[in-house]
């Protein structure tokens, strides 16, 4: 009877041992990496929210096509820039107007609360600071953030674009725009 009840403590334990392996093994190291839609799954995007009452109001802004935004960009400093060789803000700039007003329901030019804007990051491959192959491996990255008329951060979007002539940048800022829309939508 000891026998069996020594082979059972000493399976018990394994399991647990093996099963805290495997959770450890497999867990996203990364916090606060978004997941909640096909996009955000394709390449690294990082989102959060600070405030469901203002990001709705925000978004009912957008609805009613008051949705002015202000850009940049942020250009390789240590290495060569190429990026902007083949995109630019301006372009960039019409497809966000794009599918901002894609999301007009009611004209209307009330109140502007809330202020959006975005930029492009070109990856700094040769940044001293970048020590890791990981880091290295995207082209760059779109931040799109939205504050109140208090300039505080409301919401705050992160999505990686992986081709360095931009070639899916537009698919990155369509990313963009769907995660604040949809941000907290089911939860209404």
């Amino acid at each position: 009877m000891k026998k069996y009840i020594y082979t059972f403590i000493i399976v018990f334990i394994g399991y647990f041992i093996g099963n805290s392996i495997y959770i450890e093994m497999t867990k996203d190291k990364t916090p606060g990496k978004a997941k909640r839609l096909e996009c955000q799954r394709k390449v690294v995007t990082f989102e959060r929210g600070f405030g469901n009452k203002d990001i709705s109001l925000s978004q009912k802004q957008i609805e009613s096509g008051n949705n002015h935004f202000t850009s940049s960009v942020e250009k390789a400093v240590y290495s060569q820039s190429i990026l902007f060789n083949y995109i630019s803000l301006n372009d960039t700039d019409k497809v966000m107007k794009n599918l901002l007003d894609s999301y007009i329901q009611i004209k209307n030019d009330k109140e502007k609360n809330y202020n959006y804007s975005y930029y492009i990051y070109e990856n700094d491959k040769n940044d001293p600071g970048k020590k890791t192959k990981k880091s290295k491996l995207y082209a760059g990255y779109i931040v799109f953030e939205v504050k109140n008329k208090n300039n505080k951060t409301i919401y705050k979007v992160q999505i990686d674009f992986m081709d360095k002539h931009g070639a899916d940048i537009v698919s990155s800022i369509n990313c963009i725009v769907e995660s604040f829309m949809t941000y907290n939508k089911s939860k209404e």
